[in-house]
């Protein structure tokens, strides 16, 4: 395998199948690199003596990185995990030398955020804490919406303090904002000033980051616009093409909702359309919300922060409740709810398909208790609960090895009650992966629901050119969840 799908490996969490196949590659400094990264990955999860050496064993590694080619991001990590790893001599002497080589302008080439965070950090490890959180905050200021980059420099920063026993409160002012999803009712009047004066202080109070939801006329776009003109990132997902959407849930609550939504449509940072047989039904509109939920909990785990759902006080909960520790919801209050939109009807229940090889149809059978029905390249159960399917996924990868074709996919029965296999036919063509794969929907409603699952491009989209929409998962708990049944 090319280094590139190593690290696609390591950040799918799959640490023991990319060291095997690292061992094999010639040393350099990339390889070097990446060694570090696994020994300082495998640090983060052991105890006493073990995670020392780790920590040691992982800084010689970008020490040696870092000779082979002057470059600033292995002579850092190097440092900080000196530190971390009880060497504090060796840190200062490898961040006086991170200094010298900024200075000296023979470094790798690199973006002005992480060199100015670099900066930061040399400095936080020498002691000089006044003059790093100066240069924290001019490094942020110069690059204000890079919130990943932020979020990971945060971490570092928390790490070393602690380490010094330093206080750390002072980084919070220097967190990016959390993110938002946004879901409410059809029919709030577009002059709604209660509403509008709610939503500017819950903005202002938690920030402009990244927002996510549909453009229902009333609440939806009513939040969308707020959020945007206070500097936020729109990612929409919508249940259905536009034109369909915008015919049942924007322009039968007036006219005047259509220029705002094809406004706000075209200033969006990214949007996800769900394309699905049956069109706009209570189903898509189930899915889309729990998809953009999911979206905004992934974020979220990026950002190290909570997820807000802003929601209207008094209106329905999100349809199926993630049972997660950091949602915050804020409700807010508006006039009444009028009428708009159309009726959908009750809602299906979205199936989530769970399918492997023929192999281990009797493993897929023991850990569902559902009969597997066959396919002409594996077989699948349909079950009612993403959560409990992906600690069936979990266990079945556990239980078949590395050597079986595992996958997900989520979809709204048909009118008849039966799934839509397609999308499975096709992934389960593919050659065996080290690690489960699912469609982007399926990975998605994972994340809203909180199941113990790291999401990472797989490379099925190499197989499936036409498709980019497919994802891998790997656990990320070691146990499986007690709780979690899964029930057909």
């Amino acid at each position: 395998m090319s280094l590139s799908e190593i690290r696609a490996l390591v950040r799918a969490g799959a640490t023991d199948a990319a060291w095997s196949l690292l061992a094999a590659e010639p040393a350099g400094t990339d390889t070097l690199t990446l060694r570090g990264r696994l020994l300082k990955d495998r640090a983060a999860t052991a105890q006493g003596t073990a995670r020392m050496a780790l920590l040691r064993d992982a800084a010689d590694a970008y020490v040696q990185a870092a000779a082979a080619r002057p470059a600033t991001y292995p002579l850092i990590n190097a440092a900080t995990l000196s530190l971390l790893g009880g060497a504090r001599a060796r840190a200062a002497q490898l961040a006086t030398e991170t200094l010298a080589l900024l200075d000296s302008g023979a470094h790798e080439p690199d973006t002005r955020y992480w060199l100015a965070a670099t900066r930061a950090e040399a400095l936080l490890l020498l002691d000089r804490e006044v003059e790093a959180r100066a240069a924290l905050r001019d490094a942020i200021a110069g690059t204000p919406r890079a919130w990943e980059d932020h979020a990971v420099t945060i971490r570092q920063f928390r790490l070393i303090l602690a380490e010094l026993d330093r206080p750390a409160a002072w980084l919070d002012a220097c967190r990016p904002p959390a993110p938002v999803h946004f879901a409410g009712p059809i029919g709030i009047r577009a002059d709604d000033a209660q509403l509008g004066t709610e939503l500017a202080a819950a903005i202002a109070a938690n920030g402009a980051g990244i927002a996510v939801g549909a453009l229902a006329a009333g609440f939806d776009i009513l939040a969308a616009e707020a959020l945007v003109g206070a500097g936020a990132d729109l990612h929409i997902v919508l249940p259905a093409p536009p034109d369909i959407f915008v015919a049942r849930s924007v322009a039968p609550a007036g006219e005047a909702w259509r220029a705002r939504f094809e406004a706000l449509l075209a200033a969006s940072a990214q949007v996800d359309i769900l394309d699905l047989p049956a069109g706009l039904s209570a189903a898509a509109v189930a899915l889309a919300e729990e998809m953009a939920i999911g979206c905004a909990v992934r974020s979220a785990q990026v950002l190290d922060r909570e997820t807000i759902l802003l929601r209207l006080a008094g209106t329905e909960a999100e349809r199926n409740p993630p049972a997660r520790a950091n949602l915050r919801r804020i409700d807010l209050r508006g006039g009444d709810v009028g009428s708009g939109g159309c009726d959908l009807g009750p809602p299906d229940r979205v199936a989530t398909l769970l399918a492997t090889d023929h192999a281990a149809a009797d493993h897929l059978a023991a850990l569902t208790g559902a009969a597997p029905q066959p396919l002409p390249s594996g077989c699948y159960v349909t079950l009612t609960d993403p959560v409990a399917a992906a600690h069936a996924a979990r266990a079945l990868c556990e239980a078949t090895g590395e050597n079986a074709a595992i996958v997900l996919d989520q979809r709204p029965p048909g009118p008849h009650g039966a799934p839509d296999t397609a999308a499975l036919a096709a992934l389960l063509a593919l050659p065996p992966r080290r690690y489960p794969i699912a469609t982007r929907s399926a990975a998605l409603v994972l994340a809203a629901r909180g199941a113990p699952f790291r999401l990472a491009l797989a490379g099925a989209s190499d197989a499936l050119p036409d498709s980019d929409d497919f994802f891998s998962l790997w656990p990320v708990l070691k146990s499986p969840d007690p709780t979690a049944t899964a029930a057909s």
